[in-house]
């Protein structure tokens, strides 16, 4: 494609979704202002109703705020070094854990046509005769040009085998994915500069 249709293309797609970007846009801000958020370094997502965060909860997690149920905490960062786990995100994780880490399972799916890679893992020393609560997962995934890690933790073995309570994670994870926001994000400008560069687009931008 040269550059003179690289231009015409750039200014059709602003005319068709100039409209339904500002709609979704304005419905964002609207629900930012209702509803309760998390925001951590350069994002923001809402919490689902009848979950809470960390600081209404007076718990700790992995960062300075996140979301919890009052069991488990979903500590996010939008800083990853990669869009999918491999050993880097592995190590990253691995870090974070004092007392081991050991991995349980892999897995990858696509959410809204956004691939996620999903990690279960076990921290051992938190397998103990007064504490079941060992285990977690993380989820990686790129969206609005950044990468997201999403770390659950910790639950026991008994609710890892129960088919019913991982669904529920994997569904507020969605939850989350849906309402999450780059606060930085442009997405005209990065569309054009993937257009020049002859990359694919993602029109999941909203």
């Amino acid at each position: 494609m040269i550059l003179r249709e690289k231009f015409a293309y750039i200014i059709l797609i602003f005319i068709l979704f100039t409209f339904v970007v500002s709609l979704g846009s304005i419905n964002n801000f609207l629900s930012f202002q209702t509803d309760k958020t998390v925001q951590f370094d350069e994002s923001i997502y809402v919490v689902p109703h009848h979950w809470n965060t960390t600081d209404e909860l007076n718990m700790s997690g992995k960062t300075e705020n996140a979301m919890t149920n009052g069991y488990v905490i979903f500590d996010a960062w939008d800083d990853w070094p990669e869009d999918h786990i491999t050993s880097i995100s592995e190590a990253k994780f691995r870090n974070m854990e004092d007392g081991g880490y050991k991995v349980i399972k892999n897995e990858n799916y696509t959410d809204s046509g956004v691939s996620v890679s999903k990690q279960y893992f076990s921290n051992p020393s938190k397998n103990t005769n007064t504490s079941w609560k060992h285990m977690g997962v993380n989820y990686v995934f790129p969206k609005q040009d950044k990468n997201y890690a999403i770390q659950v933790h910790y639950f026991t073995t008994h609710d890892y085998h129960n088919k019913s309570y991982t669904k529920e994670l994997d569904d507020r994870i969605e939850d989350i994915m849906a309402t999450m926001e780059n606060k930085e994000y442009n997405w005209y400008i990065s569309t054009f500069n993937k257009l020049l560069n002859g990359e694919d687009i993602n029109w999941k931008f909203l």
